[in-house]
């Protein structure tokens, strides 16, 4: 099997599992964080239905409102039939509840919903979902089988963040 990690950064996923050849891409090579393939994810130079997993942990958030779309019509390109896409992202009902409540500090609050910047532009965030608001967004952008929330399965060699404020969803081609 094959898995794209896009966005990879700092979440480089391991090969070390014979069960899946992850392919870690990423538009920002940093010291220490260097992808297989240094582009922004939506120009893959990979053919239809090749890959098994096409994975954007704490990707969309980096673009603005519907300029995302892109990458997920190409993540539907590359995925064979049954293949996954796999997405993390803040969920912005979550942290703004309990922001708003006191029970999170501003700086996660805000670190969630800015970004943490470390030199590039790229790092900042441009827009928020919640759980609603990307399984449309997923819907409008390519014609998956079914959208639904992750179920958190052990995937050889994948790291996914799954904190309380992440939403994680899975759709599948």
């Amino acid at each position: 099997m094959i898995g794209l990690n896009i966005g990879s950064g700092q979440r480089p996923f391991e090969s070390v599992f014979p069960e899946i050849r992850w392919i870690n891409v990423d538009k920002v090579s940093r010291e220490g964080s260097v992808p297989d393939i240094c582009c922004d994810g939506t120009h893959l130079p990979y053919e239809d239905t090749m890959a098994d997993y096409f994975v954007l942990g704490q990707v969309y958030e980096h673009f603005g409102c519907g300029e995302a779309y892109h990458l997920i019509k190409e993540a539907h390109r590359v995925l064979r039939k049954g293949g996954s896409l796999i997405i993390s992202v803040p969920n912005m009902m979550a942290l703004a509840q309990r922001w708003v409540s006191g029970q999170i500090s501003e700086y996660i609050f805000m670190v969630n919903t800015y970004g943490a910047y470390m030199g590039n532009e790229e790092d900042r965030h441009k827009w928020g979902t919640t759980p609603e608001s990307l399984a449309t967004d997923l819907m409008k952008a390519a014609p998956w089988h079914s959208v639904r929330p992750f179920d958190n399965r052990v995937i050889p060699g994948m790291s996914m963040p799954l904190d309380w404020w992440i939403t994680c969803l899975e759709a599948v081609r």
